[in-house]
Protein backbone atom coordinates (compact mmCIF):
# COMPACT_ATOMS: atom_id res chain seq x y z
CA UNK A 1 0.00 0.00 0.00
CA UNK A 2 2.35 2.90 0.95
CA UNK A 3 4.68 1.96 -2.09
CA UNK A 4 1.82 2.07 -4.26
CA UNK A 5 1.14 5.52 -3.11
CA UNK A 6 4.60 6.70 -3.00
CA UNK A 7 5.08 6.90 0.73
CA UNK A 8 7.29 4.15 1.25
CA UNK A 9 10.69 6.72 1.26
CA UNK A 10 8.99 9.12 3.62
CA UNK A 11 7.96 6.57 6.52
CA UNK A 12 11.33 4.43 5.83
CA UNK A 13 13.02 7.41 6.72
CA UNK A 14 10.76 8.01 9.75
CA UNK A 15 11.85 4.48 10.84
CA UNK A 16 15.58 4.95 10.68
CA UNK A 17 15.06 8.67 11.98
CA UNK A 18 13.22 7.07 15.01
CA UNK A 19 15.21 3.98 15.72
CA UNK A 20 18.57 6.47 15.71
CA UNK A 21 16.37 9.04 18.41
CA UNK A 22 15.89 5.30 20.31
CA UNK A 23 19.64 4.77 20.33
CA UNK A 24 20.90 7.85 21.19
CA UNK A 25 17.86 8.47 24.53
CA UNK A 26 19.04 4.70 25.30
CA UNK A 27 22.92 5.86 25.42
CA UNK A 28 21.76 8.73 27.19
CA UNK A 29 20.19 7.02 29.86
CA UNK A 30 23.19 5.04 30.70
CA UNK A 31 22.56 1.79 28.35
CA UNK A 32 25.41 0.54 26.30
CA UNK A 33 24.96 1.20 22.98
CA UNK A 34 22.94 -0.83 20.49
CA UNK A 35 23.03 -2.11 17.00
CA UNK A 36 19.20 -1.20 15.62
CA UNK A 37 18.09 -2.98 12.14
CA UNK A 38 15.66 -1.33 10.30
CA UNK A 39 13.97 -2.88 6.87
CA UNK A 40 14.28 -1.76 3.64
CA UNK A 41 11.95 -1.70 1.00
CA UNK A 42 13.28 -1.99 -3.22
CA UNK A 43 11.12 1.50 -3.84
CA UNK A 44 13.08 3.01 -1.03
CA UNK A 45 16.36 1.53 -1.49
CA UNK A 46 16.03 2.56 -5.41
CA UNK A 47 15.89 6.15 -4.57
CA UNK A 48 18.81 7.59 -6.03
CA UNK A 49 19.02 10.10 -2.92
CA UNK A 50 18.90 6.99 -0.41
CA UNK A 51 22.56 6.81 0.65
CA UNK A 52 22.53 10.84 1.45
CA UNK A 53 19.08 10.88 3.17
CA UNK A 54 20.30 8.05 5.62
CA UNK A 55 23.94 9.45 6.44
CA UNK A 56 22.24 12.82 7.03
CA UNK A 57 19.89 11.44 9.60
CA UNK A 58 23.05 9.44 10.89
CA UNK A 59 24.49 12.84 10.98
CA UNK A 60 21.32 14.95 12.34
CA UNK A 61 21.03 12.53 15.34
CA UNK A 62 25.21 12.10 15.95
CA UNK A 63 24.70 7.99 15.94
CA UNK A 64 27.50 6.24 14.94
CA UNK A 65 27.16 4.04 11.77
CA UNK A 66 28.08 0.69 13.03
CA UNK A 67 25.14 0.66 15.61
CA UNK A 68 22.99 0.88 12.30
CA UNK A 69 22.53 -1.97 10.38
CA UNK A 70 19.91 -1.78 7.40
CA UNK A 71 18.50 -4.95 6.30
CA UNK A 72 18.02 -5.79 2.53
CA UNK A 73 16.37 -8.86 1.10
CA UNK A 74 17.86 -11.70 -1.73
CA UNK A 75 15.08 -10.00 -4.15
CA UNK A 76 17.01 -6.33 -3.88
CA UNK A 77 20.05 -8.83 -5.73
CA UNK A 78 18.13 -9.49 -9.08
CA UNK A 79 18.00 -6.51 -10.73
CA UNK A 80 19.66 -2.75 -11.12
CA UNK A 81 22.36 -5.17 -10.04
CA UNK A 82 25.03 -2.37 -10.44
CA UNK A 83 22.92 0.41 -8.91
CA UNK A 84 22.65 -2.38 -5.75
CA UNK A 85 26.29 -2.66 -5.01
CA UNK A 86 27.30 1.56 -5.64
CA UNK A 87 24.87 2.22 -2.67
CA UNK A 88 25.47 -0.40 -0.55
CA UNK A 89 29.52 -0.13 -1.23
CA UNK A 90 28.70 3.85 -0.29
CA UNK A 91 26.80 2.55 3.17
CA UNK A 92 29.47 -0.02 3.67
CA UNK A 93 32.38 2.30 3.27
CA UNK A 94 30.62 4.92 5.67
CA UNK A 95 31.08 2.16 8.22
CA UNK A 96 27.17 0.98 8.58
CA UNK A 97 26.11 -2.68 9.11
CA UNK A 98 24.21 -4.81 5.88
CA UNK A 99 22.62 -7.61 6.54
CA UNK A 100 20.69 -9.99 4.08
CA UNK A 101 17.22 -10.80 5.35
CA UNK A 102 15.45 -13.75 5.12
CA UNK A 103 17.80 -15.76 3.65
CA UNK A 104 16.81 -19.31 2.29
CA UNK A 105 13.71 -17.95 1.03
CA UNK A 106 14.83 -16.52 -2.35
CA UNK A 107 17.24 -17.87 -4.90
CA UNK A 108 20.03 -15.55 -4.53
CA UNK A 109 23.10 -16.10 -7.21
CA UNK A 110 26.09 -17.31 -5.63
CA UNK A 111 28.64 -15.32 -7.63
CA UNK A 112 26.82 -12.52 -7.20
CA UNK A 113 26.63 -12.50 -3.38
CA UNK A 114 30.74 -12.70 -3.11
CA UNK A 115 30.08 -9.30 -4.97
CA UNK A 116 27.95 -7.88 -2.43
CA UNK A 117 29.70 -5.76 1.14
CA UNK A 118 27.58 -7.13 3.78
CA UNK A 119 27.95 -7.90 7.36
CA UNK A 120 25.21 -11.03 8.00
CA UNK A 121 23.27 -13.26 6.51
CA UNK A 122 19.52 -13.88 8.52
CA UNK A 123 18.18 -17.53 8.23
CA UNK A 124 15.05 -17.25 6.84
CA UNK A 125 12.08 -18.06 9.57
CA UNK A 126 10.72 -21.07 7.03
CA UNK A 127 14.47 -22.91 6.80
CA UNK A 128 13.41 -23.01 11.41
CA UNK A 129 10.37 -24.75 11.09
CA UNK A 130 10.26 -27.64 11.97
CA UNK A 131 14.03 -28.20 11.61
CA UNK A 132 14.41 -30.72 14.50
CA UNK A 133 12.07 -33.43 12.66
CA UNK A 134 12.67 -32.10 9.16
CA UNK A 135 16.48 -33.43 7.63
CA UNK A 136 16.18 -31.71 4.68
CA UNK A 137 16.17 -28.23 7.45
CA UNK A 138 19.65 -29.07 8.73
CA UNK A 139 21.04 -29.56 5.47
CA UNK A 140 19.94 -26.32 4.45
CA UNK A 141 20.40 -24.80 7.23
CA UNK A 142 24.01 -26.23 7.28
CA UNK A 143 24.88 -25.06 3.86
CA UNK A 144 23.96 -21.24 4.53
CA UNK A 145 25.68 -21.07 7.47
CA UNK A 146 28.73 -22.81 6.20
CA UNK A 147 28.08 -20.18 2.92
CA UNK A 148 27.96 -17.15 5.61
CA UNK A 149 30.90 -18.20 7.11
CA UNK A 150 32.79 -18.71 4.40
CA UNK A 151 32.22 -14.89 3.33
CA UNK A 152 33.55 -13.91 6.57
CA UNK A 153 29.84 -13.06 7.65
CA UNK A 154 27.45 -13.27 10.96
CA UNK A 155 24.76 -15.18 11.06
CA UNK A 156 21.53 -14.59 12.89
CA UNK A 157 18.20 -16.92 12.63
CA UNK A 158 15.12 -15.76 12.42
CA UNK A 159 11.43 -16.68 13.40
CA UNK A 160 12.85 -19.32 16.52
CA UNK A 161 9.84 -19.50 18.84
CA UNK A 162 10.83 -23.10 21.12
CA UNK A 163 14.44 -23.55 23.25
CA UNK A 164 14.95 -26.19 21.24
CA UNK A 165 15.10 -24.74 18.48
CA UNK A 166 17.05 -21.96 20.00
CA UNK A 167 19.57 -25.45 21.08
CA UNK A 168 19.15 -27.04 17.55
CA UNK A 169 20.93 -23.80 15.65
CA UNK A 170 23.38 -22.96 18.37
CA UNK A 171 24.61 -25.90 17.48
CA UNK A 172 24.90 -25.78 14.03
CA UNK A 173 26.82 -22.65 14.76
CA UNK A 174 24.18 -19.25 14.11
CA UNK A 175 25.74 -16.58 16.13
CA UNK A 176 22.51 -14.92 17.51
CA UNK A 177 19.23 -16.02 17.62
CA UNK A 178 16.14 -13.61 16.59
CA UNK A 179 12.42 -14.66 17.69
CA UNK A 180 9.74 -14.59 20.66
CA UNK A 181 11.70 -17.19 22.63
CA UNK A 182 13.40 -14.59 23.99
CA UNK A 183 11.36 -11.60 22.95
CA UNK A 184 8.29 -9.92 21.41
CA UNK A 185 9.14 -6.40 19.30
CA UNK A 186 8.83 -3.92 22.22
CA UNK A 187 7.96 -0.73 22.61
CA UNK A 188 10.41 1.91 24.36
CA UNK A 189 9.84 1.31 27.35
CA UNK A 190 9.32 -2.17 27.64
CA UNK A 191 12.54 -2.56 25.73
CA UNK A 192 14.39 -0.19 28.67
CA UNK A 193 12.84 -2.50 31.27
CA UNK A 194 13.88 -5.84 29.12
CA UNK A 195 17.63 -4.35 28.90
CA UNK A 196 17.43 -3.47 32.54
CA UNK A 197 17.36 -7.29 33.61
CA UNK A 198 20.14 -8.38 31.44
Amino acid sequence: MLEQTGLIHEVGLWVIDQSLKQHKALVKKGFAPLRFSVNLSVAQFRRDDFVDNVLKLLKKHKVEPQYLELEITESLLSKNFADTIEKLTRLNDAGLHIAIDDFGKGYSSLHRLQLVPFNRIKIDRSVVDNITIEPKKVVTAKTIINLAKSLNANITTEGVETKEQAAFMKDLGTDEIQGYYYSRPLPPKDLEDFLKQK
